[in-house]
């Protein structure tokens, strides 16, 4: 989950016609706030881009996995490593990688 928001907010982001980081876009945000505080403007207005969060993992992807033991990963014709693999990474709370071929096979 911590390499997830790292990812994130080294992202950059149009803010006031220019690509910045979220953690720039939080501290003008701050900024503001605190020129409103001091009455140094009479309006807040803050402004946050829309944030997009890219993963190729689902809720119900992982579910699936999750539920798949030993006796139902050979019906399935899975590689056990990367089961267990798979299984390490959401009990980790990583993304994993879908890869088709075992796409296919859990769906």
């Amino acid at each position: 989950m911590n390499e997830k928001i790292k990812n994130n907010f080294n992202k950059r982001y149009e803010f006031r016609n220019k690509q910045h980081t979220l953690d720039n876009i939080m501290f003008e945000n701050v900024r503001e706030l605190s020129r409103y505080i001091s009455g140094k403007i009479k309006t807040l207005d803050f402004k946050i881009p829309d944030i997009e969060i890219l993963r190729n993992d689902t809720i119900d992807v992982q579910k699936k996995i999750m539920l798949i033991d030993p006796g139902k990963r050979k019906a399935l014709n899975l590689n056990k490593s990367t089961l267990w693999y798979q299984q390490k990474k959401i009990k980790d709370s990583k993304t994993i990688k879908e890869y088709n071929k075992t796409k296919v096979k859990i769906e």
